[in-house]
């Protein structure tokens, strides 16, 4: 047998083999395919929600926190058992709603990004002031398909409409200065060169509202903000070279009690000799207090706690002030230099320190809401606890709630203001009013003497006569002003 018979021998049997192979794979796989397949199917028409969980401890509610204000300790605001509760709650439910409308934050606006689509777009950052135009950066198809014609619409939403500032060649646009802008090609580079020059330009006039922008490419779509934002004046105290005197406003406000009051202002003046004091007075008859560096202010008479704080707030030029009692006494450990270098330092709004004998203090009061959205919340007032140390500070800690010696940013602390209708007593009712709107911190290193004076006649204005009446009178304020049921102290 010669070499080519050979070899021809060799190829056939390998050809068999290979043949045979697949031959049996194939069949082996047509055996196994519809067993496969009804098991693949099955898989497949399994969603997310039909595969199985296991919560962990601590996450089964999935509801988060809520109240009903039933347990056991629960403040329940007297109003709940009085005055006609469902016709009060039910004006409370109606106010609730235009509150809400007027002032919900279209932050708060839940939008979810689908992995599959095939654009790119800004998620956040895109800003118009009233009336003006803007850019939308960052408008791209992504398609690696070759198709005859690529066509994107983009449509606004209620606020304003959309245009393109400069025109591609092979590029057709439609709906100019319309809520719905159409963009065809039959080049994706020239398509996506004409969404560069997308703006949108706003028509309806808010001070800060939020429009939203829906980008369409075949059955895609995307959904992304455009903020409409008034363009604010800024605050800004000037930092002319000087001491702490130029920084800081001390305030106070006085009833029944001249000899602390005085004793205070001569504590003040032993370490800041220059800085001002301002005083908020509601005595009847009065004592003059006015002298160099410090401002007496005369009220009507019983004007109220609340009120006096509004008035002192009102006279402050600093960037900050400083409260504290009429009571309280200035040594050598109120440094009041380590309150402004953590202001001046840090985000922090309010920063207090500690008063006499009383540890640092600090709590943290939160709003929890109801079983339902317009049920009434209940306010969780959590003692000695904090929200961790602030960053760079380790002796501060965040609060929501401080004692009452502190030190803050004057626009911030008069943005909150103090509800003048807290005549007698009233703590933790600013700090529920500053929720949300004020950053605050408890620290270690500065403290201030409590020299405590309640007379006879004090203690009877304060807690005596109709003192039942007043708390009533605090109750009711607060159950439709701040919409809670009752306080949850822990």
């Amino acid at each position: 047998m010669n070499l080519k018979g050979l070899l021809l021998i060799v190829a056939a049997y390998c050809f068999g083999i290979i043949t045979m192979g697949t031959f049996t794979i194939f069949t082996k796989n047509r055996e196994k395919s519809p067993v496969m397949s009804a098991k693949q199917a099955k898989k497949d028409a399994m969603t997310t929600a039909d595969i199985p969980f296991t919560p962990r401890d601590g996450f089964q509610n999935t509801n988060r926190m809520r109240c009903n204000c039933s347990v056991e300790g629960d403040k329940i605001l007297k109003v709940m058992e009085t005055e006609e509760p469902k016709e009060t709650e039910g004006r409370r439910k109606v106010e609730l709603r235009k509150f809400k409308r007027r002032t919900k934050s279209s932050k708060e606006t839940l939008m979810i990004v689908d992995g599959s689509v095939p654009l790119s777009y800004p998620v956040q950052g895109v800003v118009v002031a009233p009336e003006e135009w803007e850019d939308i950066p960052g408008l791209k198809v992504v398609d690696n398909t070759i198709r005859n014609e690529y066509q994107v619409k983009l449509s606004s939403s209620e606020l304003g409409v959309l245009t393109i500032r400069a025109t591609v060649p092979k590029v057709k646009v439609n709906g100019l200065s319309t809520a719905t802008l159409t963009i065809i090609s039959r080049s994706l580079a020239h398509l996506n060169r004409q969404l560069e020059f997308v703006v949108y330009v706003n028509t309806v006039f808010d001070i800060d509202a939020r429009d939203f922008v829906r980008f369409v490419y075949l059955h895609h779509e995307a959904i992304f903000p455009i903020n409409i934002r008034v363009r604010r004046s800024p605050i800004l105290y000037d930092p002319r070279p000087g001491d702490i005197n130029d920084k800081v406003t001390i305030l106070t406000k006085t009833f029944l009690r001249y000899p602390s009051v005085r004793f205070l202002i001569q504590s003040i003046q032993t370490y800041y000799p220059k800085m001002r004091i301002i005083v908020a007075d509601d005595n009847r008859p009065f004592e003059d207090l006015q002298s160099e560096h410090v401002d007496h202010y005369i009220m009507p008479h019983k004007s109220g706690w609340f009120g006096g704080r509004n008035l002192g707030v009102s006279q402050v030029t600093t960037p900050y002030l400083l409260w504290l009692d009429d009571d309280y006494v200035f040594h050598e450990e109120t440094k009041l230099e380590v309150m402004v270098d953590i202001l001046d330092n840090s985000n922090l709004d309010v920063v207090s320190g500690i008063r006499g004998k009383v540890p640092l203090y600090f709590t943290k009061m939160a709003m929890i809401p109801g079983e339902d959205d317009d049920d009434g919340v209940c306010i969780l007032h959590e003692t000695h606890k904090n929200y961790g140390q602030v960053p760079g500070f380790p002796d501060c800690f965040f609060a929501t709630r401080v004692m009452n010696f502190f030190m803050g940013r004057t626009d911030g602390i008069r943005s909150v203001g103090f509800y003048p209708a807290y005549s007698r007593k009233a703590d933790e009712e600013f700090y529920l009013d500053a929720l949300g709107k004020l950053r605050m911190a408890a620290c270690k290193g500065v403290h201030v003497h409590h020299n405590r004076t309640w007379s006879d006649l004090y203690n009877t204005h304060r807690w005596g006569r109709d003192i039942k009446n007043y708390h009533k009178m605090q109750d009711r304020i607060i159950y439709f002003r701040s919409n809670a049921n009752c306080w949850h102290f822990v």
